[in-house]
């Protein structure tokens, strides 16, 4: 029987972004001491032998799931891309953001005038870059910030 069906399926929403890593150990470090997830242990995922080859974390305020899988040739293709972009209210936030990773080592760009707001970029432990971008608008302005390293043109 065919489907006569005009419009698709309802979507409910993202389930979980996947996100590759050489290391998931570094990785998970990352999202949970810097970016405040709950690894969620008893969703990891193991191969029959034992070795650990992705872990679930949870942002807790959202509650938006985050799967870094193990895959080394996917994270080295990705270095330097931007696969995901937090949001944030304002460019205070993102100011408090700067502070927060230089506290914590993290390399990390100066707060950066996009388009419509303003921008936060660092980079993760297999050089992708992390971004965050702020709520808070000023007037569309072509004139934007551009750095080499985060924010290319």
């Amino acid at each position: 029987m065919a489907n006569t069906q005009t419009q698709p399926p309802h979507i409910l929403g993202v389930d979980h972004i996947k996100i590759p890593t050489a290391s998931v150990p570094a990785k998970l470090a990352f999202y949970a001491s810097v970016l405040s997830f709950t690894h969620l242990a008893h969703f990891d995922h193991k191969r029959p032998s034992g070795e650990l080859f992705a872990v679930i974390l949870q942002h807790a305020p959202t509650g938006l799931l985050v799967e870094l899988r193990l895959n080394s040739a996917q994270a080295a293709a990705q270095r330097g891309w931007d696969a995901v972009t937090w949001s944030v209210e304002s460019h205070a936030d993102l100011e408090t953001w700067r502070a927060f990773l230089g506290e914590r080592g993290v390399e990390c760009s100066r707060v950066l005038k996009g388009f419509k707001g303003w921008v936060l970029v660092a980079e993760d432990p297999d050089g992708a870059m992390v971004r965050w971008y702020c709520k808070e608008t000023h007037e569309w302005d072509e004139n934007i910030d551009v750095d080499e390293k985060w924010l290319p043109n």
